[in-house]
């Protein structure tokens, strides 16, 4: 069965509305119905918007403790948004120096805290969602309810970047009904030999191919079906903390996991 990709497109959306009835006047408006087997996702800021968890920038005021943090830092020169700094800190765990401000957030490494600008009213700013897992495990609940499908998948997702690569890919903050990380150690390659690392980061796949047409402008398409997807579906609810991995274990930990500045909330 070949993969397909909907757009669910919307009006604009303001703060403070019920996600799961918007997410059912978007199937029910772009004439989509839920079929067994299909998996939704949804932006991450769609979700943040449902919550409220806009920000008015011109209500900030920068801190002397966050100033004293980011002098040391190329992003912190004087030539930024200080009040925008002052927001991106606040909500960072720890933020790496550098020509952006880097951050681990909530186990992520992402710029800015996951801050967006785009698609935000004027002289305000959307935060990430809170609690992801909960959100895509309470929805994926009330559609399995209401629509008695045995198989479905929701994923809270954002975009992110690569390493020393442009453009934006996706990254899944949050699923339900699905593996969103599948083990494939032990299986064997085309040759017969065993794999010793591989982790498939499905969710992740799923939202690089829902970003195709979702976009990061002005397309107004917060939720996306995805039918057919090759993915394992399940109950299991998905366990705090089992997608990170340690910046010391990293891959990449040489660059970073020495250097991270920690901020004192």
């Amino acid at each position: 069965m070949p993969i397909e990709i909907r757009p669910l497109k919307t009006k604009i959306l303001q703060k403070n509305f019920d996600l799961a009835k918007s997410l059912q006047k978007a199937l029910l408006q772009n004439n989509q119905k839920l079929k067994n087997g299909d998996v939704l996702i949804m932006s991450s800021k769609v979700v943040a918007l449902s919550q409220g968890r806009v920000v008015d920038l011109t209500s900030l005021i920068p801190s002397a403790q966050n100033n004293k943090f980011l002098k040391r830092m190329r992003y912190g020169k004087g030539r930024e948004d200080a009040k925008m700094i002052e927001l991106i800190a606040s909500e960072a765990d720890a933020v790496l120096p550098g020509k952006m401000m880097t951050t681990l957030k909530d186990g992520f490494l992402v710029p800015s805290s996951g801050i967006d600008r785009s698609n935000a009213p004027n002289g305000s700013a959307i935060l990430w969602p809170k609690n992801p897992a909960k959100v895509a495990l309470q929805l994926w609940k009330n559609f399995k309810k209401n629509t008695q499908l045995k198989n479905l998948g929701i994923v809270i997702g954002d975009s992110n970047c690569q390493p020393l690569k442009w453009g934006t890919v996706g990254l899944a903050l949050a699923w339900a009904g699905f593996e969103g990380v599948e083990d494939v150690r032990g299986q064997k390659d085309i040759y017969g030999q065993k794999l010793r690392f591989t982790r498939k980061a499905v969710a992740d796949n799923l939202v690089s191919s829902a970003m195709l047409i979702m976009g990061e402008g002005s397309e107004k398409t917060p939720f996306v079906l995805i039918r057919g997807a090759p993915v394992k579906f399940t109950s299991r609810q998905q366990k705090k903390n089992e997608i990170f991995v340690k910046p010391k274990g990293c891959v990449f930990g040489g660059i970073y996991s020495k250097k991270f500045v920690r901020l004192v909330k």
